[in-house]
């Protein structure tokens, strides 16, 4: 179980304008595959099994299996079920799960194959040339967290993270293009969240009063906050796919493959008041005025889209050296990506005197960048029970290691790479993932078949132990990337996460005397837990100017994501 800040993830500045990390380029690199129905019920452990379009995306030589034409339409629905629970002071005090699901209507698969016989009783008997559409990931996500905070806030935060800016850049519009301030806290300051104190350099959020003695500042009673993060969007292949039959034992596939995403993120945080007479502040006019009021409450939104288009190629084999047996392997190849980015930051604040009210929209940010994803190596064997039904065993490895951000258009020298310090963190800290998945097909009669399967994959991060005897993760690797990479430092040995994604599925199959057929399919996934900090932890004091430094929220969630596709298809 790791912790994900949020806020790390996604600050931006003027001079690194994306929200570039390890965990983006996993995000649009991951295949959790879906296709077919019949591929879904059978866990998609189809490696050695092929003759079904949800197949060819994981072993291109499927499409050669069948002796027949086919044409197929998967709607599905994506349900996402988060249970998620609040504690305002680090990983100490976690109250009730609320649970929060979210449907959303999807597309699993789209294709169609035609079968070409040559009319060769041996060697190239016949060939086959496919168009499918198979979805490869679902971003459905929604999760929704709330307690109260004595200690700290996120308005707090932003002006903790803001101490040595100048408050003549922080208050300029075109800040957000000419300065290396990050957005968020632009956003926040011109929203009214925080303003100076002392000698300028010194910032309080208005959800902080200041100690008489102006030497400290803290939260001085109940906050409540509230987090809501919502993910969106889906991955799909579309594969354009030859497959080749030899003699009936030998079938041979390729893949080229356009994968294509879209991935939607937001993020909202809410604080307000419990008791607002506790929250006094006092607005200083130009002429030397004071205003008395109290804060009633805060809210900060972050939007962030990326649409992702690709390449790669694929090559897959299945071979039968007996009846009964089905050995088939295949490889792809490292997949180029386009990403292309826009994300934009939002702050509010409110007061009993509404008049000092303010909120702030910054611009909308764009990036574009390539990123070279992992290659993948998966092998099946397959036993059949004449025309009662099989057994399918499937194994994947994927190397993220090699994942690399590469600029769109380069405009400097190899040796100024911009993305240098993100790429060795993905040297490092990503590994190789292994999927490991199990399916089964019994015939109950001509017509009707039922299908089971199962799936288990480990996670490519780790984290490694350096030659102190500290552990580091990515993200204290990148804080101290120049004192790594001057090995002043060095990582010394590394190990896995041990974190596990579980998927169990069941269906039913109906093929009729004719052309047409059926299937139905569950998928019940179960992913390991997850620690989010809406903010991050900051230096804080409490009301007698002691040092407390108490964590920052963390919320703890737990995803299942259930699917239900309904195939429907033509033999010809």
């Amino acid at each position: 179980m790791k912790i994900f800040c949020a806020a790390a993830a996604v600050v931006l500045s003027a001079a690194a304008a994306g929200a570039q990390n390890m965990y983006d380029a996993i995000n649009f690199s991951r295949n959790e595959y879906y296709g077919s129905a019949r591929s879904m019920a059978l866990g998609n452990a189809v490696t050695a099994v092929g003759g079904d379009l949800g197949t060819i995306g994981i072993n291109p030589a499927g499409s050669a299996v069948a002796n027949y034409g086919q044409l197929t339409i998967t709607p599905g629905v994506s349900i996402s079920a988060v249970g998620s629970a609040y504690s305002p002071y680090g990983e100490t005090d976690y109250g009730p799960v609320r649970n929060y699901s979210r449907a959303r209507m999807t597309l699993p698969n789209l294709g169609i194959s035609a079968v070409f016989p040559t009319g060769r009783s041996r060697g190239l008997r016949s060939w086959t040339l496919a168009v499918v559409s198979n979805q490869t990931s679902q971003y459905n996500y929604y999760a929704n967290a709330f307690g109260q905070n004595s200690m700290t806030s996120k308005v707090a935060e932003f002006a903790a993270a803001a101490y040595g800016c100048d408050e003549g850049v922080l208050s300029r519009t075109d800040a957000f293009d000419g300065s290396d301030i990050s957005w968020d806290i632009l956003t926040a300051y011109q929203a009214g969240m925080f303003g100076s104190y002392g000698n300028g350099a010194d910032y309080v959020g208005v959800t902080e009063i200041i100690d008489p003695s102006g030497k400290w500042h803290y939260v001085p009673g109940p906050l409540s906050q509230n987090s809501v993060t919502h993910k969106w969007g889906s991955k799909n292949d579309v594969v354009m796919n030859l497959g080749l039959n030899f003699s009936d034992k030998v079938f041979v596939g390729f893949n080229l493959g356009l994968p294509y995403a879209r991935y939607g993120y937001s993020e909202a945080f809410y604080e307000s008041a419990v008791n607002p007479e506790q929250f006094p502040i006092v607005f200083m006019g130009n002429d030397g005025s004071e205003y008395d009021t109290n804060f009633l409450s805060a809210s900060y939104g972050y939007q962030y889209l990326a649409d992702v288009d690709g390449v790669y190629g694929k090559l897959g084999v299945i071979v039968t050296p007996f009846e009964g047996l089905r050995i088939g392997a295949a490889v792809q190849t490292p997949a180029m990506y386009t990403v292309t980015e826009h994300w934009q930051y939002s702050a509010a604040t409110s007061f009993a005197d509404d008049y000092f009210s303010e909120d702030k929209t910054s611009p909308e940010g764009e990036y574009s960048y390539n990123l070279t994803a992992p290659y993948s190596a998966s092998f099946g064997l397959a036993w059949t029970f004449g025309t009662r039904g099989f057994v399918s065993l499937d194994y994947e490895l994927t190397d993220y290691s090699i994942m690399r951000f590469r600029e769109l258009n380069p405009g400097r020298a190899v040796s100024q790479d911009i993305f240098f310090d993100l790429n060795e963190a993905n040297r490092y800290f990503a590994g190789v993932a292994h999927n490991l998945r199990i399916g089964g097909e019994f015939r109950l009669t001509p017509a009707f078949s039922v299908r089971a399967g199962y799936s288990l994959a480990t996670s490519p991060e780790r984290h490694w132990t350096n030659d102190k005897g500290e552990d580091v993760t990515s993200g204290d690797f990148l804080a101290e990337f120049d004192v790594y990479n001057s090995r002043a430092k060095r990582l010394v040995s590394a190990e896995y996460y041990p974190d596990r994604t579980q998927a169990v599925s069941f269906g039913l199959g109906y093929s009729s005397p004719g052309s047409f057929f059926a299937d139905i399919a569950a998928v019940l996934t179960s992913y390991p837990d997850s620690v989010f900090s809406p903010y991050y932890d900051y230096v804080n004091y409490d009301a007698d100017g002691n040092e407390v430094n108490v964590a920052s929220p963390r919320i703890l969630n737990h995803r299942n994501l259930w699917n239900v596709a309904l195939t429907i298809g033509w033999r010809f």
